[in-house]
């Protein structure tokens, strides 16, 4: 009788240590999954900032405004990319820290607005405005980049905290 217990008490107790370790290991591998995403958000999110500096530079704006005012010509535009990161890692974003997803989502939601804006300016419905409609929508898409500048940094700053910075600051 006192070997079989001491079988079960045996059995039970190496079961809870395996439960117990996988834990331990299951957190520690979600919190390196969760750093992977946030850098590699980061990554993309910095590349996106390089980009939209422009949206802050006057001499561009002026030189622009001044050209479709003119001439009724958009200064051209290279499309935006699509957030191959963030798309990526989209089903994954659960385990970040919730500031950082409320930041990167903001950023991300802005950065589409920014893209579907450029993606109007290419239509032939926008071509055939007015120039002061197209100055007035020029006006309105550098406003659109200035907003998704602010919020790529604020997303950088929100990710570099919660990576303790330790991984590069913007």
């Amino acid at each position: 009788m006192e070997q079989a217990l001491i079988a079960i008490v045996g059995a039970v107790v190496g079961i809870l240590l395996t439960n117990g370790l996988r834990l331990v290991l299951d957190a520690r591998e979600r919190r390196t999954r969760a750093r992977d995403i946030e850098v590699a958000l980061r990554a993309e999110i910095r590349s996106h900032r390089r980009a939209l500096e422009l949206f802050v530079t006057t001499d561009y704006a002026d030189e622009a405004m001044e050209a479709i005012v003119r001439g009724g010509d958009v200064p051209f535009a290279p499309r935006k990319a699509e957030p191959a990161i963030f798309n990526a890692v989209t089903p994954q974003i659960h385990i970040v820290a919730g500031e950082v997803i409320d930041a990167v989502v903001l950023y991300y939601g802005q950065y589409a607005s920014l893209r579907s804006f450029l993606d109007e300016m290419r239509s032939p419905e926008f071509a055939a405005l007015a120039s002061d409609r197209k100055a007035a929508a020029f006006r309105d898409y550098l406003r659109v980049g200035r907003v998704a500048l602010d919020l790529a940094d604020d997303a950088i700053d929100r990710i570099g905290a919660a990576l303790g910075d330790r991984n590069g600051a913007q």
